[in-house]
């Protein structure tokens, strides 16, 4: 699923540049302790990364954290103990040196209490760091909605509780029409900007706990849970006016009408969901048939 906490949504290149950082933090750390055990074993004058009563923004994860503190992602329990982690290893690290520079002993208690530190901002990091490893490989790295590899144990999962609870549940496929003409006239980079925005358009229009899918080329798989043919219908509206009601501005400014077509299937006890999907299809090619840009619910007529 794409990341969402408090309305804040996790982009696939947010995501790599947290990796990345996560990362960098985690190797400086090591730089770090590695200046700091040198000063206080070789009783040399300790590094200013050390010393300075800044040292925890002399580096490029706290610089990045100073300067990114208030945003809505960072602002999470996650990131607010990472931060706190790290500060505190600074902090009480910066005292332990100011002390063995004073010629003072380090008392084995202070020096345990200091490594509890590293070890606890490292293992911090490093959870952090595999959740966000997790996300990315679950992620379409073009729209940002999850990807088909992890597509089927979801809709295997929301099957399964909608038979048990005995609750409605649907399978929508959309398509955006006349995609490859958008290639064609306006080039591929105009083609992945239309992707990325009508991924964040469905997204937005979507409940949170429904799930979207890049399913393949310009289709989109969407799981509605908890919902009735009539409530399913009401969402895919809500998508296809998306599209309908506003042009998409392209990246030379140009604005670029688009419409989507929609095939929806209801989750039955008597069908598997490899066919529910099959029947899902063929509701789309219908509405793609009868003029596009509208929903068909599939049915026995249809197949």
């Amino acid at each position: 699923m794409v990341m969402r906490e408090k309305n804040h949504e996790v982009a696939p290149n947010e995501t790599g540049s947290i990796l990345r950082i996560i990362d960098a933090a985690i190797d400086e750390t090591a730089e770090w302790l590695q200046k700091w055990h040198r000063s206080i074993i070789c009783n040399e004058a300790p590094d200013q990364l050390v010393v300075s009563e800044y040292s925890q923004f002399l580096t490029r994860f706290g610089s990045w954290m100073d300067l990114n503190r208030d945003r809505g992602l960072l602002d999470q329990s996650a990131f607010r103990s990472l931060a706190s982690a790290y500060e505190e290893m600074h902090e009480f690290g910066r005292f332990l040196a100011q002390k063995a520079v004073q010629a003072s002993d380090i008392p084995t208690v202070e020096y345990d209490a200091f490594t509890e530190k590293v070890q606890r901002f490292n293992a911090q990091a490093r959870r952090i760091r595999e959740a966000f490893r997790m996300a990315v490989s679950e992620l379409d790295p073009l729209t940002g909605v999850q990807n088909r590899q992890i597509m089927m144990d979801i809709l295997i999962r929301e099957r399964e509780r909608a038979l048990r609870t005995n609750t409605p549940c649907c399978v929508v496929l959309a398509d955006i029409d006349h995609f490859k003409a958008v290639n064609d006239n306006h080039g591929h980079p105009a083609g992945d900007h239309v992707l990325r925005t009508v991924a964040g358009r469905f997204l937005s229009k979507l409940r949170p706990y429904d799930e979207i899918f890049r399913y393949g080329g310009e289709e989109f798989l969407i799981s509605l849970p908890s919902s009735t043919s009539d409530r399913a219908v009401e969402i895919v509206e809500r998508l296809r006016l998306s599209l309908a009601d506003q042009a998409v501005t392209l990246t030379d400014g140009k604005p670029l009408k688009l419409t989507a077509s929609f095939g929806l299937c209801m989750v039955a006890q008597d069908t598997p969901l490899k066919q529910t999907i099959e029947f899902a299809d063929q509701a789309l090619y219908l509405a793609k048939t009868e003029g596009r840009n509208r929903l068909k619910l599939w049915s026995e007529s249809t197949g």
